[in-house]
């Protein structure tokens, strides 16, 4: 479905959501069950002349376990689960945390409908509520609980960082990393002025790329959504 979607678009350059080391081994390093890169490659060997270029957050993996940020997220997650799950969490807390799963299985629901669905206005909609609850809703919780001020990840340089402050890193990233890769698909779009580009990212990032690449545009690009 997307190489056909490419084939009809005909873009002369693909941006891919990877940094530039991970671009330089993207056909080496092969991913089965990746629908952008699947059809990324048939579209290449149909066009090689086609550009394959990355607009991510450059070293994004490592600057996030550098910092604390990862494995922090995903404990952090756990331990608000497992509060909720024992009832050990006031009302305001986990009603919050109620909302964020009540997110995620309507994204899961959501997730089973058709392609054009997966790109639909609705499901953009939806996947801005849940990462809005993700990092701006959940570290109300991290930072009221005085647990996660006790708990501690150790960094890889030896020092340690607490949930609290490992979880909240990561959330401030996530806005850092859609507007770098915004600012990266901007000058993309101006070293090639004239060529049409399609960006292959995911969903949870669609919303908020879209949303910056209308705030920052100066006149040199346009923006068109295929499904819209």
């Amino acid at each position: 479905m997307l190489f056909e979607l490419l084939d009809e678009i005909k873009p002369d350059i693909l941006l891919q959501e990877n940094d530039s080391a991970q671009i330089s081994t993207y056909f080496e390093d092969i991913r089965p069950n990746s629908n952008e890169q699947n059809a990324s490659f048939m579209y290449i060997k149909k066009y090689p002349t086609t550009l394959n270029l990355p607009f991510e957050f450059e070293g994004r993996n490592s600057y996030r376990k550098e910092n604390g940020m990862t494995p922090t997220d995903k404990l952090t997650i756990d331990l608000i689960d497992s509060l909720y799950q024992n009832n050990l969490l006031d009302s305001y807390n986990a009603g919050i945390y109620k909302k964020y799963m009540d997110a995620n299985q309507a994204l899961i629901h959501f997730s089973k409908r058709d392609f054009k669905s997966l790109n639909s206005i609705e499901f953009e909609a939806l996947n801005k509520y849940r990462q809005h609850i993700q990092h701006h809703e959940l570290p109300k919780i991290t930072n009221s609980e005085v647990i996660f001020s006790k708990r501690f990840v150790t960094k890889p340089n030896g020092d340690k960082i607490t949930y609290r402050l490992g979880y909240q890193l990561w959330c401030n990233f996530w806005d850092l990393r859609n507007n770098t890769m915004a600012l990266n698909i901007i000058k993309t779009a101006h070293k090639y002025k004239g060529k049409k580009i399609v960006i292959l990212t995911g969903v949870q990032h669609k919303y908020y790329l879209k949303e910056l690449l209308e705030k920052y545009d100066d006149g040199n690009y346009e923006v068109l959504d295929y499904f819209k």
